[in-house]
């Protein structure tokens, strides 16, 4: 049927609904994958078991086990709806009974294959109608989708496989959904259950992998369903109440806005934020700003306008054009960044002639510079930059102290052939399931004839993931006395010793018990990996060391036990665990995570529905990021250094809140596959037992994130100076530090600081400024 005769059936059918039925109590719930065979129906069905549990009168209206045998376990006695059966030319199909479902009246119905095309003759040509139908009349539906059969996705879909999609569901249907949850599994996983005839009968296999299944379809389809999902959650929060609680922008996703208004340097400054943006998957805004409303303009400045919005549109950036009403240019930047959730503005760097007059008024960058709060601020440097990398000079002065430990640990990363794999479960938050999903995955591999035992797991006394231990080897742990009291924990040695195939070994950001030859586990888990020992372990997101700050900023809770982010990048495979904030909330009130004392607590602090729902869209776009990696070292195996094209500074001192700016610039250095540099500049001749306590601490941390860290003697011309000096010696294309803090005094202000002194003098890099009151 033609998309013109669907869409009227569907407004005739919600125009008979209204007189028929006004029940609007109904809630749409829809499991998203990427491909088939990730477990969208096992979840589903398991999600039924769990609410008729709970007393919900749950019937299935439709279901496709494709004779998969953990599947159909699921169907226990759930009860079945009959289907309605429709003969067309000689043939019998059978299709969702609607009016028997109706006429049963249960309070959630189960349907599956929601893209399917109903047979003719049926009531609804389309099976996602049905859905609406039985919406419309007041049940409650349990449904699922491979992410290519989205209207509007579809098209990215056919661009990673070179299938055309032809069954599609609309995204206003998409829309209607009150829960989305997306079922990650990773393209290796996949392809494993594809050659063990878990997803298609034998004669398919080959031809599956060949094609659809290929490796970077699975990547690709992959990373789809967790943007698609990450950008659902994303605009949920920003409709709800719960988002006012937090200011600024949220979630991981970033927005960027590039400021234009002269020709000449207008397309250095769009291609600039096109290539953040492509780099860092962000939505990209370009403005502009008018004296005068649009229809005042006078005809020079229209054509101007005109070029600017060409190029805008050539980015596929979106064209804002704003009136200044009688505010100053950096006040409307600030006031559109707001309105828009920027969390990057784009803006050039003052001409000579300018630069420090722009001291002593509020010209855009100045104003940016003193006011801007949660936002960051890129100063794109205009001088043009010729040579190459391999001819500028990476020397540092005889002063210059350089930590090569974080070198040494490259090499020796690189050097020793890691012969134990590591896989990673990560979650939003606990009780999405992560110990659980690990312990049933530990089944399935010990049926395949893997050799898996237990090293250690947290229950938490939850009785599901208690139910699946059994049958499952578990070690011993080491007991560890410390302060007169006895501790469990990690048996690394009985490990080696055992020497499974695969080692189960939960709580990953576990610090050790003091005493302990390692302090955190999941330097543990390095030395089995080196041992030649597979671990699955998890994780949830907010123990990541680079996303503290951004977790404190959402949450308010500072989390102290942290994984470093090189050691994810040890896994082969990170699984996600996604669970909507609902379903964690009804998991938390049902005393499936915490015990009875703790679940007003919990749902008072941490479990908020903003909090949960904040903290899943970073975890989904964290793996995203991390799928986007993936595919890309795939692609560059033959010329691993062929992106570091970008050198990045990070200028900090050695006080705490330097280790925002750390976290920060490495983030960016690894979404640009840059090299990093952190620099002290000590303007001190002798330094306390405390300032050397933090900047040993600043240098750990720079290590951990494989930066190499320089400390530096200040010149005589001061701080900015030094920081001029090293950015031209190493090379440096982007400088990043932090937002400068207001001048006290009239004295200050004409004395300026070191970032006054890059601005005027560095043509050669892009100033990047951390926004203080950003905590990300």
């Amino acid at each position: 049927m033609k998309r013109e005769e669907e869409e009227q059936t569907r407004e005739s059918r919600q125009t008979t609904n209204t007189s028929i039925s006004g029940n609007t109590d109904s809630e749409l719930k829809l499991f998203i994958g990427a491909a088939p065979g990730v477990g969208k129906t096992y979840t589903m069905l398991a999600e039924a078991n769990r609410l008729r549990e709970r007393g919900v009168d749950v019937v299935i209206g439709y279901i496709d086990t494709h004779e998969r045998p953990e599947t159909k376990e699921q169907l226990g006695s759930l009860e079945i709806i009959p289907r309605r059966i429709v003969h067309y030319r000689g043939r019998r199909f059978e299709e969702v009974n609607v009016q028997a479902i109706c006429a049963r009246k249960p309070g959630v119905v189960v349907i599956d294959e929601l893209a399917h095309t109903n047979a003719p003759g049926s009531t609804f040509p389309k099976r996602y109608m049905d859905v609406e139908y039985l919406l419309d009349q007041g049940f409650s539906v349990l449904t699922a989708v491979n992410v290519q059969h989205i209207e509007g996705i579809h098209e990215e879909a056919e661009d990673i496989t070179g299938i055309r999609v032809k069954e599609l569901i609309p995204i206003a249907f998409i829309k209607r959904a009150q829960e989305v949850e997306v079922i990650d599994v990773t393209p290796e996983t996949l392809r494993q259950r594809m050659r063990d005839g878990s997803i298609y009968s034998a004669d398919k296999i080959n031809q599956a992998l060949e094609h659809f299944f290929r490796k970077s379809n699975l990547f690709g389809l992959r990373e789809l369903a967790l943007r698609m999902v990450a950008e659902d959650v994303d605009e949920r929060l920003q409709r709800s109440y719960e988002r006012s609680r937090i200011p600024g922008p949220v979630g991981a996703r970033e927005t960027i806005m590039v400021c234009v208004n002269y020709l000449p340097r207008a397309l250095q400054l769009v291609q600039r934020g096109f290539r953040m943006a492509q780099r860092m998957k962000a939505e990209l805004y370009v403005l502009s700003i008018c004296n005068t409303g649009e229809d005042q303009l006078k005809e020079r400045d229209i054509g101007r306008l005109d070029k600017l919005r060409e190029m805008a549109a050539s980015c596929t950036a979106e064209w804002i054009l704003e009136p200044q009403n009688d505010r100053s240019v950096g006040k409307v930047i600030i006031d559109t960044a707001e309105r828009l959730n920027v969390t990057q503005v784009v803006i050039g760097q003052p001409s000579h002639a300018k630069r420090w007059n722009h001291i002593w008024n509020d010209a855009p960058v100045r104003y940016l510079l003193r006011n801007m709060k949660y936002v960051d601020v890129r100063i794109v440097g205009w001088k043009e930059d010729t040579t190459s990398l391999d001819d500028r000079s990476c020397a540092v002065g005889h002063n210059a102290r350089v930590s090569v430990s974080s070198v040494e640990a490259q090499e020796y990363k690189s050097d020793v052939r890691r012969r134990g794999q590591l896989t990673i479960y990560v979650g939003a938050a606990p009780g999405v399931g992560k110990t659980y999903k690990m312990l049933r995955d530990a089944h399935d591999w010990k049926r395949r004839g893997k050799d898996v035992v237990i090293g250690l797991i947290e229950t938490h006394g939850r009785i599901e993931t208690e139910a699946q231990i059994e049958g499952l080897e578990i070690l011993s742990k080491r007991m560890h006395r410390f302060l007169d009291r006895v501790y469990e924990d990690l048996d690394v040695e009985a490990i080696l010793k055992r020497k499974p195939g695969i080692v189960l070994i939960d709580e990953l950001a576990h610090s050790n018990v003091p005493g302990s030859v390692r302090e955190k586990r999941y330097q543990d888990i390095e030395y089995l990996l080196d041992h030649g020992i597979n671990v699955v372990t998890a994780v949830n997101i907010q123990h990541l060391e680079s996303l503290h700050d951004k977790v404190e900023h959402i949450t308010g809770i500072k989390v102290r036990e942290r994984v470093p982010d090189w050691f994810m990048k040890l896994a082969r495979e990170v699984k996600l665990i996604d669970v909507t904030p609902e379903t964690l909330q009804q998991r938390l009130k049902s005393g499936k995570i915490y015990t009875g004392d703790k679940i007003q607590r919990a749902l008072d602090n941490f479990f908020q529905i903003g909090n949960l729902a904040a903290l899943r869209e970073v975890a989904l776009l964290e793996v995203a990021d991390d799928v986007d990696q993936r595919l890309d070292r795939e692609l560059e195996k033959n010329d691993p250094e062929g992106n570091k094209t970008e050198r990045i500074l990070v200028a900090v001192n050695h006080r705490p809140h330097s280790e925002k700016l750390i976290r920060r610039g490495w983030r960016l250095a690894d979404r640009l596959q840059a090299q990093l540099w952190v620099l002290v500049v000590l303007s001190q001749e002798a330094m306390s037992d405390e300032d050397r306590r933090d900047l040993e601490r600043i240098q750990k941390l720079s290590e951990q994130f494989e930066a190499t860290f320089i400390t530096r003697k200040a010149l005589d011309q001061g701080v900015g100076a030094t920081i001029v000096a090293v950015a031209e010696e190493l090379g440096i294309s982007q400088f990043v530090t932090g937002q400068p803090l207001p001048p006290i005094n009239l004295l200050k202000r004409m004395q300026g600081n070191p970032i006054d002194y890059v601005l005027a003098h560095a043509d050669f890099v892009d100033l990047y400024i951390i926004a203080n009151s950003r905590d990300n």
